[in-house]
């Protein structure tokens, strides 16, 4: 095996594999700006509630729920999952897709009979492995992974396509 830094983190890779294809997530604050702003302005309507400024409505009772509605939709959504994003790189190689994170690298094999699946929307994702989650009392669910929150969904997706597609006619 022969080890290549991607993004500051070690990644193993076999004698045969090749890098075709590297990216990042876009960075930045991507959700949707209105999230943004009415989680200001819940946790500021929740302030002013347990503060007693809605007269007979006030109290926490009211205000706690708010501000912590807010205080989630302001925390959550913009800063933590941007430094997830921040951290985050995709590597595709002719043998399979890598997720290299914070403090992990993930590694799923393409195969002839893998599922690919294309979101599309503002920022494309592609689904390539379920992450099955299971606990004492649930049953396993899936949880897709992927690249997400790409510009160049199509491609990469039209890539893994073209990977499979190779590795079908080499089988058959």
């Amino acid at each position: 095996m022969k080890t290549v830094e991607i993004g500051g983190k070690p990644v193993q890779l076999y004698e045969d594999e090749a890098i075709i294809w590297q990216g990042r997530p876009v960075q930045g604050v991507i959700r949707n700006p209105v999230h943004i702003g009415w989680g200001i302005v819940l946790l500021a309507l929740g302030g002013w509630f347990m503060n007693g400024g809605g007269g007979p409505l006030s109290g926490t009772a009211l205000g706690l729920p708010l501000a912590i509605t807010g205080g989630y939709l302001v925390y959550f959504r913009a800063i933590v999952e941007k430094s997830h994003r921040a951290s985050a790189y995709y590597i595709l190689t002719n043998q399979r897709a890598i997720l290299a994170y914070s403090l992990r690298v993930l590694a799923y094999p393409i195969l002839a009979d893998s599922q690919f699946t294309l979101k599309k929307g503002r920022f494309d994702t592609v689904l390539f492995a379920a992450d099955q989650q299971a606990g004492k009392r649930t049953p396993a669910r899936p949880r897709g992974l992927g690249f997400g929150h790409l510009e160049n969904g199509d491609d990469v997706y039209n890539l893994m396509l073209g990977l499979q597609k190779n590795l079908k006619e080499a089988g058959s």
